[in-house]
């Protein structure tokens, strides 16, 4: 695969504009040109473009402060609600959640098909002075399978290139799917699993508009994520059950797909 020339655009969600830190410098250190849209989710604290500016980072820039806090599935589409006001071209998105660090924005020459680059992640524990080597430098670290390990394949949105084409029309589907969605998350004990639902979400979208779609999978890495769990603190929940986690959340994300599937058979206009 050979690489051919894109526009790029990362969509950045914070809360605690002190993660900044982390993820702006990583960003900082990407050699690939592209246009940056962060989104402050935070009503109480106000990030200007002169804050991302001390962190490193000098290319295109676009800064949403929210004047309540809405979540991160909101903020995300608040952020293409923007994209598409502001008519940004680009032919690639990817989102990046504040606490990690995206190292490249490679783009493969791929099929026309292929709606979404599926690559890995590194993942680090709460052994900060890992964190600290890769926000200087963002290749600095060491997979011992303990404090930082190695995730192939990374599934989830959070690091995963996706045609601009495709992520419009999946906010445009999450929309008109929204207040089931939300019923979904209210009736759940942990924090709702928004980065695995807008996965699972973008499949169904792109294969019921293009029986061809399909992601490729890249073994590389282009994702660092810090494994910090600031849940209790931002949402009053934790980040899963307690108890049989992985039945509970695959059973919750069945439901988030029924929904998304229920909102595309409906009738034009009724979406």
């Amino acid at each position: 695969m050979f690489k051919k020339s894109a526009h790029i655009i990362v969509g950045l969600t914070t809360f605690y504009d002190e993660y900044l830190g982390v993820s702006i410098p990583g960003l900082a250190q990407v050699k690939e040109k592209f246009i940056l849209i962060v989104y402050n989710d935070n009503p109480d604290v106000r990030i200007t473009k002169r804050q991302i500016r001390k962190h490193g980072y000098r290319g295109r820039l676009y800064v949403i402060n929210g004047t309540h806090n809405i979540g991160q599935l909101r903020a995300r589409l608040a952020i293409l609600d923007f994209v598409r006001k502001c008519r940004l071209e680009s032919q690639w998105f990817v989102f990046v959640d504040d606490d990690d660090i995206l190292t490249n924005l490679n783009i493969p020459k791929v099929s026309e098909n292929n709606f979404a680059i599926i690559q890995n992640m590194v993942v680090m524990r709460t052994r900060m002075i890992d964190v600290l080597r890769v926000v200087r430098t963002n290749t600095n670290y060491s997979i011992d399978n303990e404090n930082v390990y190695l995730v192939r394949p990374h599934v989830g949105l959070a690091g995963t290139l996706v045609r601009y084409n495709a992520i419009m029309r999946l906010g445009d589907v999450l929309h008109s799917a929204l207040q089931d969605l939300t019923d979904v998350d209210e009736s759940l004990s942990y924090r709702p699993p928004v980065d695995m639902m807008m996965w699972s979400a973008l499949n169904i979208v792109a294969r019921h508009d293009n029986e061809l779609a399909t992601p490729i999978y890249m073994d590389t890495i282009n994702y660092i994520a810090s494994d910090i769990d600031t849940c209790p603190v931002k949402y009053g929940m934790t980040l899963q059950p307690t108890k049989n986690a992985t039945q509970q959340v695959q059973r919750a994300i069945a439901r988030y797909d029924a929904a998304i599937r229920a909102t595309l058979a409906a009738p034009a206009g009724q979406e």
